[in-house]
């Protein structure tokens, strides 16, 4: 059973899906996306009658020069079942809406949500050890910025901010292209990964301490997408640990590493949990500091430079208690 699709037909929500992207297909890309977008075996005869090219057979795609086209002309409509439709409404209780939705589009949602009954709400369910001071308590509103910010990776364009830690650095009119827009639900922050062309190196940065941003009209021509993923090729590294099946220990795990790519297994044999985590080699002292804070019930597997690392520091920790 689809719980999305109120027909609880699959081949529904594949038509739905091929009609509302408004594009040829040839025959190829049709058994292709077949394969890829219907669950369990297709049915063949129901998909030769979807996909006919006998005259008068056409009901919902016509065939002509070898691709296939929709035959209904007006656009198809979405059509959302109530526990979408529940889901949609529950969006106007979100702590983070104003950051990514403007005023108009949040009083079209209530208006259209307004009949909807709610039988659940998303402020029952409960995040636990979230950092303080962040994007829901310091009162600033992320919106605007992020738009720009958006802006800016659409257009190639740089920004400009200040970044200024009183009595630690200070940073005025500092450029960068922005590539990338990430947030925590754990740690309650947005960062922003860019480009900074004056030293040739990516970035990252936490949003919440960049003011005065504004939007250059320096543009950078090269690809910095491609330049991206490039520089993620070669500076990830990926960590393997063995975690001990402590509650409180995974889930401080998933709080800590909340930033990173990460695959995580339960190895009922040994009884461990076998963590994977991808990060980049400049985050690499945090990796260990934040493996460290661990303690006993983590053991890093590979790779053997931090394998090494991490007792070294163990043992320089340990000598402080010698007499």
């Amino acid at each position: 059973m689809n719980l999305f699709d109120e027909t609880e037909n699959k081949y529904f929500e594949f038509i739905s899906y091929l009609l509302q992207n408004n594009q040829k297909y040839s025959r190829g890309e049709v058994n292709l996306l077949i394969e890829q977008l219907l669950t369990g075996e297709a049915d063949f005869d129901v998909t030769d009658a979807i996909f006919s090219i006998k005259e008068g057979e056409e009901l919902v795609f016509k065939y002509s020069d070898g691709q296939y086209e929709s035959a209904i002309a007006a656009d198809f409509p979405i059509r959302m079942g109530i526990i979408e439709q529940q889901a949609a409404k529950s969006l106007l209780e979100n702590e983070y809406i104003t950051h990514f939705l403007s005023e108009e589009t949040i009083e079209k949602l209530r208006t259209n949500t307004e009949s909807i009954p709610v039988d659940w709400s998303t402020k029952d369910i409960q995040v636990k050890n979230v950092f303080s001071g962040g994007a829901t308590e310091n009162g600033k509103n992320f919106g605007p910025i992020i738009s720009l910010i958006v802006k800016s990776i659409k257009e190639r364009k740089a920004i400009i901010y200040d970044n200024v830690r009183e009595g630690v650095f200070e940073y005025r009119n500092v450029s960068v292209f922005p590539v990338k827009i990430e947030f925590s639900i754990v740690n309650d922050r947005f960062r922003i990964c860019a480009f900074e062309s004056s030293q040739n190196r990516f970035l990252k940065m936490n949003l919440d301490i960049m003011e005065n941003i504004k939007l250059s009209s320096e543009v950078y021509e090269k690809d910095l997408e491609e330049m991206y993923q490039t520089f993620l090729k070669s500076n990830t590294r990926i960590v393997k640990l063995d975690i001990e099946p402590v509650d409180h220990v995974i889930e401080r795990c998933f709080r800590i590493f909340s930033y990173y790519d990460r695959k995580a297994r339960y190895d009922k044999q040994d009884n461990k949990y076998r963590l994977e985590i991808s990060y980049l080699k400049f985050d690499e002292t945090e990796i260990i500091k934040d493996i460290l804070s661990l303690g006993g019930y983590a053991t890093v597997i590979e790779p053997k430079h931090l394998q090494k690392e991490i007792y070294r520091r163990v043992l320089a920790a340990s000598k402080l208690y010698e007499d």
